[in-house]
């Protein structure tokens, strides 16, 4: 995760680069995902920009979805290119407490980076799937999920399925430009999902993933309900 093209992971596309961070002026990680008033601002700016979105009221859209949407966001965008370089690439990017910076903005997504993130080679799904369970998962969206849980009460059900949910979000985006690399990914998929934290999460039969809880969206009027949905 280098600046610049010469970075493989950013060569994947937009969705799965993170910019490179400078340390000495990014926040650590920590202080969003471990942070119970950081994880609420960015809620309520996500219902304020869900309610414009539907042009809805505000009051409309419960604080648990907008907090659960939030949750996705930072996952997606985190995961994706821990999962887009171990279905392309047979690396898997270490993307740790230490290694991964944010910076506010005025927008409802905050801006995410990384630093100093090593790599590991692996190729079968299995143990690339007990790496990035032991290091991103582990660490930084674990924090996330305790902070979410306190500041918004959200369901960690909820919270694991969404970290599912993104993985093979990262691998339908994915297979749009590398269609060999997705029988790679719903590999890694299914190999997260037999794995803790994630076991029973959600389920891959065949070529389709389905999640086994939900993510909350439905209950804005009008946002129905996603593809992987429980409930579809």
């Amino acid at each position: 995760m280098n600046d610049g093209k010469s970075d493989p992971i950013a060569a994947l596309g937009d969705f799965f680069a993170l910019p490179a961070a400078d340390p000495a002026t990014w926040r650590p990680i920590a202080t969003l995902c471990g942070d119970q008033a950081a994880v609420h601002e960015y809620t309520m700016r996500t219902r304020a920009a869900t309610a414009a979105g539907f042009r809805i009221d505000e009051a409309a859209v419960p604080v648990k979805a907008a907090a659960s949407s939030v949750h996705l966001s930072i996952t997606a965008r985190l995961l994706s290119p821990v999962v887009g370089a171990a279905a392309c690439l047979g690396t898997v990017p270490l993307l740790t407490l230490d290694s991964l910076f944010w910076q506010p903005d005025s927008s409802h997504r905050p801006v995410l980076g990384t630093a100093g993130a090593e790599s590991v080679t692996e190729t079968d799904p299995r143990r690339a799937a007990a790496v990035i369970a032991g290091s991103l998962i582990g660490s930084v969206l674990s924090l996330l999920n305790d902070t979410l849980r306190r500041a918004e009460s959200l369901s960690p059900q909820v919270m694991w399925g969404n970290i599912a949910s993104a993985a093979n979000g990262a691998v339908t985006v994915l297979a749009q430009s590398y269609p060999a690399a997705r029988a790679r990914g719903l590999d890694l998929v299914a190999a997260l999902i037999a794995t803790e934290p994630l076991r029973g999460t959600a389920e891959v039969v065949g070529q389709r993933f389905r999640r086994r809880n939900c993510c909350l969206f439905y209950q804005v009027p009008g946002g129905g309900y996603c593809g992987d949905c429980v409930l579809a």
